[in-house]
């Protein structure tokens, strides 16, 4: 019982969070994680502690699947060479400078450790990024962040876990532990990619067979994940990477021809999802918070460092990450202007300082930071795991300093850029749509040409109809010619706005019939449905 109420509890904090993030300014990992902290104190007395590797388990393959399904393919196949840079030259800069800079800060974390704190305080959250900025960043370093986050998160997450397991065997070698990323990486990467491909095809050959349901696809799609991390890491490769390939290759077997319901299920139950468990890890923080600190406060005392010194340490530690990823992304951005000079290409459009300035702010640290910090074991052969509690405090203080430097840092560089770039992407969605819309009205024309013989004037009045309708979506499409593009938008806004009006009483009149009981309530359920997708393919 004690853990179904604890689930329904954080289900409805992560709900209220969202309406709070409403009312008040602040970010919403920040108001989550105060949200799990208020839950921790005596009036409520909420107490959670998670088995580290269940933790890992439960939390970590669905995000990782999540990233490596929703990134853009052809915006990272653009970025391809800063998304590659920021995710394992910084990442792998940021693990041995900041990892040797936390053991020279405080001795007390062993090196391995160090390098862990390192390792899983280097991935970024474009989410939180992307949430703090309400869509308003340029849409290509939008997407460099994304991409930058779903790779950052696989290659910081190795990284800690090798580090982890140096701490618990006794032994560190920067040398074979380069040697062991690569191995690891490459076959977690195989084994997730060519899990998701064969469930691809065994989806292909049931779907033309009519063998396979949305529901179970749905259910299907929720396991892969799971099965990638699992499969890989008993065979001593990366979970991390298989999980992040798994959902790459998923993102191209759904672009394939699926059922309409299935696609609109699969998308929002994953929309869903990924919102909830980051949620949960941001609640699970804030419960976990109060005993971490009272833990740390009574070390103190032993370890030569105070509360006051620790939140020092914490901005100390901002400062070089934040240090060192202004330096390399303007070292990046310096060099690739200066190659585009010398091809006599375009050099950077935006102010080179500007862009760092952005991007470094923009390095927000998250949900994968926090799974994987508390990921940690408790003990090692029965001894506690040093430096975990310090460990754990450390990682908080930094996301919650991240998260300030980007909600403030973010808006202010964003009143100095131009975003150009949003207006050329409407004239790219306008002229696919207008492509897509003529393509259909020739293919219209063309099967009324064929079957003219037949039911001649029902099928000639129906396909001009559907013509019709096309045609008047292209008119309103059609910039060029203002005075009859805004007349055929009205047109078009006055029916789109008649349909949605009428599908309301259609909907009242289907209650009214429900209430008089001429139907039942699973036939209202399926009408309604019918009518819900009606409204959802108008607007």
């Amino acid at each position: 019982m004690d853990i179904l109420n604890l689930i329904f509890l954080l289900t409805l904090a992560v709900g209220a969070s969202r309406i709070l993030a409403n009312l008040i300014p602040l970010p919403l990992p920040i108001l989550q994680i105060l949200l799990g902290s208020l839950l921790a104190l005596p009036p409520f007395g909420m107490e959670v502690e998670l088995d580290p590797e269940i933790f890992m388990m439960l939390f970590i393959p669905p995000l990782l699947f999540y990233d490596g399904w929703k990134i853009p393919k052809k915006e990272f196949t653009e970025h391809g060479g800063q998304i590659a840079a920021m995710s394992l030259l910084l990442v792998l800069i940021t693990v041995v400078a900041v990892g040797y800079f936390i053991h020279w800060l405080i001795p007390s974390i062993p090196l391995a450790a160090s390098f862990a704190l390192a390792a899983i305080l280097s991935p970024t959250d474009a989410l939180s990024v992307i949430a703090i900025a309400q869509g308003r960043l340029p849409r290509h370093m939008s997407h460099q962040l994304e991409g930058e986050a779903m790779m950052n998160d696989a290659t910081g997450l190795v990284s800690f876990k090798i580090a982890i397991a140096a701490v618990i065997t006794g032994s560190f070698s920067l040398l074979s532990v380069s040697g062991e990323f690569v191995v690891v990486a490459l076959g977690g990467l195989v084994i997730g990619g060519g899990l998701s491909w064969t469930v691809g095809k065994i989806k292909q050959w049931m779907t033309a067979r009519n063998l396979y349901d949305p529901a179970t696809y749905v259910v299907t799609i929720l396991l892969l994940p799971f099965a990638a991390f699992f499969l890989a890491e008993h065979a001593g490769m990366s979970g991390i990477l298989s999980a992040v390939a798994a959902g790459m290759v998923q993102s191209r077997v759904d672009m394939l021809p699926v059922k309409t319901s299935t696609r609109i299920l699969s998308r929002s139950l994953w929309e869903m999802l990924d919102f909830s468990f980051n949620g949960v890890v941001f609640l699970l923080l804030g419960l976990q918070f109060p005993r971490i600190i009272e833990r740390v406060w009574e070390a103190s005392g032993t370890q030569g460092h105070n509360m006051p010194t620790l939140v020092l340490y914490a901005v100390v530690i901002m400062a070089v990450l934040l240090a060192i990823r202004f330096a390399f992304i303007y070292a990046y951005h310096w060099t690739e202007t200066r190659l585009l000079k010398l091809r006599g290409k375009g050099g950077q459009s935006q102010p080179l300082l500007l862009i760092t300035a952005l991007s470094s702010v923009a390095g927000v640290r998250g949900a994968i930071t926090l799974a994987g910090i508390l990921s940690v074991p408790l003990f090692i052969d029965g001894v506690p795991f040093p430096g975990r509690d310090l460990m754990i405090f450390l990682s908080a203080a930094v996301i919650i300093l991240s998260l300030l430097v980007g909600a403030l840092g973010i808006p202010y560089f964003m009143k100095f850029l131009s975003l150009n770039d949003l207006e050329e992407h409407e004239q790219e969605l306008l002229k696919a749509r207008q492509a897509a819309t003529q393509a259909a009205v020739m293919w219209l024309e063309e099967w009324a040409s064929q079957h003219a013989e037949d039911d001649a004037e029902m099928k000639h009045s129906v396909t001009a109809r559907i013509i019709e309708s096309y045609r008047q979506e292209l008119q309103a499409m059609a910039l060029e010619r203002d005075n009859q593009a805004e007349h055929a938008s009205k047109r078009y806004a006055l029916e789109t706005d008649l349909r949605l009006q009428a599908i309301q009483v259609q909907r009242k009149e289907l209650y009214r019939l429900r209430k008089r009981r001429h139907i039942d309530e699973q036939m209202l359920q399926t009408l309604i449905r019918e009518l819900d997708y009606d409204e959802a393919a108008l607007q």
